[in-house]
């Protein structure tokens, strides 16, 4: 969700669990399936990936690190979304991994916190949130045209960070820059 500033997850897996409710999901459902078969858990990741069809480079590189890591014997398991919700996989992320030693998780509903955690019904709460965040485009708009009503005499980036200092980001949630608001105003003429 870049439009709410969240484009970033520590590398640490607790840490990342605590800024992510689906990331603790993820990382509790694979710890109980671990106790459940009486494994061992070598090494756990968590990714955010932007962009749903495409692995980062990064990302690719963190994965095969991992490979590299475990033993030789170790089951690569992962929460598999893509059926449940519609989703196209992310082949992308599987390269480098060996197929034949992967596992994914069916995303069956998980106690957490003493309330039951049902990642269909999050993640369609989510697409709603996102649907209108994106309805809201037009009162963004105006709220930046008032924020820079009268703020004419100002410079391309004296007026973006005035923006910047108001919290009034982007729609998609990253700071303004002369260039960015430049493009923006112009596109607001040719509306």
């Amino acid at each position: 969700m870049p439009w709410l500033g969240f484009d970033r997850l520590s590398s640490d897996i607790d840490a990342a669990a605590r800024q992510s409710r689906t990331i603790r999901y993820q990382r509790d459902l694979i710890r109980q399936y671990v106790r459940k078969v009486h494994g061992v858990l070598e090494k756990e990741v968590a990714l955010l990936e932007l962009a749903p069809d495409r692995a980062t480079l990064e990302s690719r590189k963190i994965l095969e690190h991992l490979v590299r890591q475990c033993s030789p014997q170790a089951t690569f398991l992962s929460v598999d979304f893509t059926a449940a919700q519609g989703w196209r996989p992310q082949p992308a992320l599987r390269r480098g991994i060996p197929i034949e030693r992967c596992l994914a998780l069916a995303p069956d509903p998980l106690l957490m916190d003493e309330k039951l955690f049902d990642p269909q019904a999050h993640f369609r709460a989510w697409r709603q949130k996102e649907k209108a965040h994106v309805q809201s485009r037009p009162e963004h708009r105006q709220a930046v045209l008032q924020a820079l009503a009268g703020q004419e005499v100002l410079s391309w980036p004296k007026k973006a960070d005035l923006l910047n200092a108001q919290d009034l980001w982007t729609h998609g949630g990253k700071p303004w820059t002369a260039d960015n608001l430049r493009k923006f105003l112009a596109e607001i003429r040719y509306m």
